[in-house]
């Protein structure tokens, strides 16, 4: 199945040359106002590349980002196991006698 092409769009170009880029745009390489971009001229086939420019990729890399810290996610997991520990006690109450928790069956038992 071939691809679409995309129809092309159409920017207003200002006075002093500048071009306002689309907000869909601008999600899409990740831009933000006042950022900078890097424009390639190809002058065979006529077209523009825009891409966005970072003046320090290892600065940009140690950017606080969404992902959830190391302690979030152990704190998250305790809270499970804490969570599952409960629903199983609250099972085994209701167990009848003959699978009732036995001595050997407490992780501290074996240790």
């Amino acid at each position: 199945m071939a691809k679409k092409k995309k129809k092309p769009r159409l920017l207003d170009v200002g006075p002093d040359g500048e071009v306002r880029l689309p907000p869909d745009v601008m999600e899409a390489i990740q831009l933000k106002p006042g950022e900078k971009v890097e424009i390639q001229v190809d002058g065979r086939r006529q077209f523009v590349r825009i891409e966005r420019h970072v003046d320090d990729p290892w600065g940009e890399a140690l950017k606080e980002s969404d992902a959830p810290s190391f302690e979030d996610l152990m704190d998250d997991r305790k809270s499970k196991a804490d969570d599952a520990k409960k629903r199983f006690e609250e099972r085994l109450k209701d167990a009848p006698n003959e699978i009732k928790r036995r001595p050997e069956d407490d992780p501290g038992y074996w240790r």
